[in-house]
C-alpha cells in the first residue's frame, strides 16, 4: 500500500526541461563536468550533486550511493520530472562481461537498502521500463553501438564484494555490479516515472581478484562514443 511521507522535500529550481533527466552518478573524465558547466543555460547546487538546464533536458552529475541518489531525486522530482536514463559504470561480475563494453539492464537486483522502502519485493528484482530502455536501444542501434544485456545488482557495499557474495548472486544470473540503479528503478516506478540505464564495465571481480581500469583508454573511449552524445547533443 502506498503511503505518503511524513517528510516533505522542497525542490527550488526551475522544472526540468521535458521532464527528461540524464543521472550521472559519478564521471572519471573531468572534461565532461566541466564542459557541463561551461555549456549548461543554469545551475542548481543540491546536495553532494550539481543540476544542469539544457533546452530539452537536465543533467545531474551525483550523488553516488542508492540513499544519496534517490534522496536527490525525491527533490528534482517536484520540478515536472517524467524520465530518468541512467548513465554510470558497472563491474563485470562474469567473462563474457569485458572492461570498456557497454551494458544496457534488463533488470536490477536490490542489495542495498533502499529500494525496499518503495516497492517491496520478494525477489528484489525491479525491471527497467520499456520505453525509456527502448529509446536507449534505438540510439544504440542507429549509431552502431554494440553492448550486452542481462542483470546488474546494486550494493551499498562496493568493497564487501566477497566470493560468497559474488557466489551468490552468480546463482541468480547477475552479471554486473552498480550502486544505484535498484533504487532508482523502485523510486521512478513507485511514482509513475520513466527510467532506464546504459553502463560502462570499468573494472572486473572474480572470486580471486579485482581489476579496476576505471581510469584506462578503454574506459575512456566507451565513455566518449557511448556517452557524450546522450549528454550534450539534442
Amino acid at each position: 500500500m502506498r503511503q505518503e511521507s511524513i517528510a516533505k522535500p522542497e525542490f527550488r529550481g526551475p522544472e526540468i526541461p521535458a521532464g527528461h533527466l540524464i543521472f550521472i552518478p559519478f564521471m572519471p573524465l573531468k572534461k565532461i563536468i566541466s564542459d557541463l558547466r561551461k555549456k549548461a543555460s543554469q545551475k542548481v547546487l543540491l546536495h553532494q550533486s550539481e543540476l544542469f538546464y539544457f533546452k530539452d533536458r537536465a543533467v545531474l552529475y551525483g550523488p553516488v550511493g542508492a540513499s544519496a541518489s534517490v534522496s536527490t531525486l525525491e527533490k528534482i522530482r517536484l520540478g515536472n520530472l517524467k524520465e530518468i536514463i541512467v548513465l554510470s559504470y558497472c563491474g563485470s561480475l562474469s567473462e563474457q562481461l569485458e572492461i570498456g563494453q557497454a551494458f544496457l539492464p534488463l533488470s536490477a537486483l536490490s542489495d542495498e537498502g533502499t529500494s525496499n522502502h518503495y516497492l517491496p519485493r520478494k525477489d528484489k528484482l525491479y525491471q527497467l521500463q520499456t520505453g525509456s530502455r527502448q529509446q536507449l536501444v534505438d540510439y544504440l542501434t542507429t549509431r552502431d553501438l554494440p553492448y550486452a544485456q542481462g542483470t546488474i545488482v546494486s550494493t551499498d557495499a562496493p568493497y564487501r564484494e566477497t566470493a560468497a557474495w559474488l557466489i551468490k548472486v552468480q546463482k541468480k544470473r547477475v552479471v554486473a555490479v552498480d550502486m544505484e540503479l535498484a533504487a532508482v528503478l523502485a523510486f521512478s516506478e513507485f511514482y509513475g516515472i520513466e527510467a532506464a540505464g546504459l553502463f560502462i564495465v570499468s573494472d572486473q571481480l572474480s572470486p580471486s581478484s579485482w581489476h579496476n581500469l576505471m581510469g584506462s583508454q578503454r574506459v575512456k573511449s566507451a565513455t566518449e562514443n557511448y556517452f557524450l552524445p546522450l549528454i550534450f547533443e539534442p
